[in-house]
């Protein structure tokens, strides 16, 4: 994969993983760390990589390159997530995820900041 893309997709995953983990009270490392982690981590880690697919409109493999999975670990993760939006409770959860991360990315576009989105919103 070319570098440039690589690095292009890296800072609004940063703001994605930065703003789930505050959500879901886990640390942003925790979600980019290599190996298997506690439940929580993990349905934290596959909810950042279906964002950053769904929001960014990254592939699979460039989702997987960020959080050093393979892409098939993120298809899995946005099959889980895509199945699981049928409860509107977790549904309603995501869209605000979508809302909150989709506000940030606007403003980040309008300030000219190359996808930088503020997690404080």
């Amino acid at each position: 994969m070319e570098r440039r893309k690589v690095e292009a997709a890296e800072r609004p995953c940063a703001s994605v993983v930065q703003i789930v983990a505050a959500h879901k009270g886990v640390a942003r490392n925790e979600l980019l760390q290599p190996t298997r982690s506690r439940a929580a981590v993990a349905a934290s880690r596959q909810i950042a990589m279906y964002l950053c697919h769904v929001l960014l409109g990254l592939n699979l493999t460039e989702v997987g390159h960020y959080f050093g999975r393979d892409r098939t670990t993120v298809s899995h993760a946005c099959a889980r997530i895509e199945d699981a939006r049928e409860d509107p409770a977790f549904d309603t959860e995501i869209q605000g995820l979508e809302d909150r991360i989709n506000a940030g990315l606007d403003a980040a576009r309008n300030r000219g900041c190359g996808g930088r989105v503020d997690a404080g919103l």
